[in-house]
C-alpha cells in the first residue's frame, strides 16, 4: 500500500462513493474562512490495484519557521473497525506529515463510539474501535466544548411511515396541531439568511458571516446548505383557529352535558374528561384571541420559524434551527423538521443527524433538557462520540514545543 497526496478532484470522487464520509472531511469544508490560514493536502491510501481504500483531507496549521499542527476535521475517510488498515494508514500519515514539519495532529473521528436509545440503553458499543486507536498512540484530549459530546441520529431505511410511528406522542401531536393551524413551509435563498439569523441569533454564538460562509462554500451537488422557513399565514390561521375553537367548544358542551345527567354514575371519569375538555378550550380560545389580533395587524404570511440543513451525501444535518418566541406554542419546528424528512427521505436519503445536544442532556434541572427531549422526540439515537485525539508526529520536537509552551 502506499500513501500519496491526490487531487482535490480524486478526494471527492472517492468521498462521494464511500459511506465513510463526513461534512468535515470535504472540499468544501477545508474552503471555509475558519481554515483561509491553513494550508489544504488531500491523501489517499491506495492498495496493490491502485484503488483508493481511505483518504483524509489534512489541514495545516503553521506556527513557526519549524513547527506546524496538522487537523483531521471529522477523522478519516476510512472502516475504523479494519484496524490493520488504520495502522497502515496512521503509519503513512505520520512519514508524510513529517516531511510537512508537523510534530502532531489533531482529528476527532465520528464513527458512532456508543449508541443509546431514548432509554440510555446502550445498543451499540464500538469501545474496541476506540481501544485500538489508544493502542495506535492516539491520545485522548477531552472534549473542547460541551456540544460535541452527543448527536442525536435518526437512521431508517424502511418507510416513511416507519419514521412518524417512532414519533414521541408529544412531537406527533405538536405537527398535527400546527397542520390543523395551516403552517406553511417553504425554502429560502442565500437572501434570506439575515431573516434566518434573526431568528437562531439567540440560540447560537456564531456570527451571521459563519452562516453566509456555509451557505457559499457549501453549495455543491454533493454537499448543499439549504434554508427552510415556517409561515403562518393569518388569514388562513384566523379561519382555522376559528373552526378549532368552535370544535373544542361543542365538545365542552355535549361532555358538561353528560356531566350534569343526574342518572350518571361514572361521574369521577368525567369528571376528568371535563377538565380537560376545558382546558383544551381554553388553550383553543388562547389561539383564537392570538388569531384575531394578529389579523387585525398583519394581512398574509408571517415567518415563525427556520431550519438550516446540509445535505452531505447520505445524510441530512441539521446545522441549526429555531422559532420566535412569541409563537413558541405553534411548535413550528417540529412542523418543519417533519417536512424536511419527508422531503429528504422521498429523494433517498436514510440518515437524519438532528444536531448536537448538551453533555448534560440527561440532567432534568439544565436549561438544555428541553432541546434534548425536542430532538430526542424524533425516535432518534443518542449517537456519543470519542474525545478528541492527539498523534504525536515528531515527538523531539514536540517535547520541546510542550516545554517552551507550559
Amino acid at each position: 500500500m502506499k500513501l500519496i497526496k491526490i487531487s482535490k478532484e480524486s478526494f471527492q470522487n472517492f468521498a462521494k462513493q464511500n459511506s465513510f464520509n463526513n461534512c468535515g472531511q470535504s472540499t468544501e469544508y477545508s474552503s471555509l474562512i475558519r481554515n483561509a490560514d491553513k494550508r489544504k493536502l488531500f491523501f489517499g491510501l491506495f492498495d496493490d490495484n491502485d484503488e483508493i481504500i481511505a483518504a483524509s483531507v489534512i489541514l495545516i496549521r503553521h506556527i513557526n519557521s519549524i513547527i506546524n499542527v496538522a487537523i483531521a476535521p471529522n477523522g478519516y475517510i476510512i472502516d475504523y473497525k479494519d484496524n490493520e488498515l488504520l495502522e497502515t494508514f496512521t503509519n503513512l500519515l505520520k512519514e508524510r506529515l513529517l516531511k510537512e514539519k508537523v510534530i502532531y495532529l489533531i482529528t476527532n473521528p465520528m464513527f458512532k463510539f456508543k449508541v443509546r436509545n431514548k432509554y440510555g440503553v446502550i445498543t451499540e458499543n464500538n469501545e474496541d474501535i476506540y481501544n485500538n486507536l489508544i493502542t495506535n498512540n492516539y491520545e485522548s484530549m477531552g472534549y473542547f466544548s460541551d456540544f460535541e459530546h452527543y448527536d442525536i441520529i435518526l437512521d431508517n431505511t424502511g418507510e416513511i411511515n416507519d419514521i412518524y410511528n417512532k414519533f414521541s406522542r408529544n412531537t406527533k401531536r405538536n405537527i398535527k396541531d400546527a397542520m390543523k393551524l395551516g403552517i406553511g413551509i417553504y425554502k429560502g435563498t442565500a437572501n434570506d439568511l439575515k431573516e434566518f439569523y434573526q431568528i437562531v441569533k439567540k440560540k447560537t454564538p456564531k456570527k451571521l458571516s459563519f452562516y453566509k460562509d456555509i451557505m457559499n462554500i457549501y453549495n455543491t451537488q454533493e454537499n448543499m446548505a439549504e434554508i427552510y422557513f415556517a409561515k403562518l399565514n393569518t388569514n388562513t390561521y384566523l379561519v382555522n383557529a376559528k373552526a378549532i375553537y368552535e370544535k373544542a367548544e361543542r365538545q365542552n358542551k355535549r361532555i358538561n352535558e353528560e356531566f350534569n345527567k343526574p342518572t350518571r354514575k361514572d361521574r369521577n371519569h368525567l369528571l376528568n374528561r371535563k377538565t380537560t375538555s376545558e382546558k383544551t378550550l381554553e388553550k383553543c380560545k388562547n389561539i383564537l384571541n392570538d388569531a384575531i389580533k394578529l389579523n387585525s395587524t398583519y394581512d398574509g404570511d408571517i415567518i415563525i420559524a427556520t431550519s438550516m440543513i446540509i445535505k452531505n451525501h447520505h445524510e441530512i444535518y441539521f446545522l441549526a434551527d429555531g422559532y420566535k418566541e412569541e409563537y413558541r406554542y405553534i411548535h413550528a419546528t417540529d412542523i418543519l423538521k417533519w417536512a424536511i424528512i419527508r422531503k429528504y427521505h422521498t429523494a433517498g436519503y436514510r440518515r437524519f443527524n438532528l444536531g448536537e445536544i448538551h453533555q448534560n442532556y440527561f440532567d432534568k434541572t439544565s436549561k438544555y433538557y428541553r432541546q434534548y427531549k425536542a430532538k430526542i422526540g424524533f425516535g432518534g439515537d443518542i449517537v456519543e462520540y470519542t474525545p478528541n485525539l492527539k498523534y504525536i508526529i515528531n515527538k523531539p520536537l514536540y517535547k520541546l514545543y510542550k516545554k517552551k509552551n507550559h
